[in-house]
C-alpha cells in the first residue's frame, strides 16, 4: 500500500496518481489536489490542511493507545477476580 508522496497518507493501490520525474524517482499522490500542490513547489511541512490531518492522526494513536490499556487493565482486574473465585471455591470444598 503506498503512502502519498506529500500528505504521507495511505491509499490502495488501484487509486492515486504514478508520477516519475526525468530523474527516476517515484512519487505516488493519492489525489490530484497532492499531485498539484507538489507541481506548485509548496513544501507539506507548511500547508495547513496536511498539519491537522496529522495532528488529527496523532491524536487519533493516542487515543487508540489509551483504550488498549484500560482493555488490558479490565482483563487483569477480571483475572484477580476469577483466581479469588477459585480460592474460595476451594477453601469451602475442605
Amino acid at each position: 500500500m503506498p503512502k502519498c508522496s506529500f500528505c504521507q497518507k495511505p491509499y490502495e493501490f488501484p487509486r492515486g496518481l504514478t508520477y516519475v520525474l526525468n530523474d527516476g524517482t517515484i512519487l505516488h499522490f493519492c489525489s490530484s489536489k497532492c499531485r498539484k500542490n507538489f507541481e506548485m513547489g509548496r513544501k507539506n511541512k507548511k500547508v495547513k490542511w496536511v498539519k491537522k490531518m496529522k495532528h488529527a492522526k496523532e491524536e487519533l494513536i493516542a487515543e487508540i493507545k489509551e483504550e488498549s490499556q484500560a482493555k488490558e487493565i479490565k482483563t487483569e482486574k477480571k483475572a484477580v477476580k476469577e483466581e479469588k473465585k477459585d480460592k474460595k471455591e476451594e477453601a469451602e470444598k475442605k
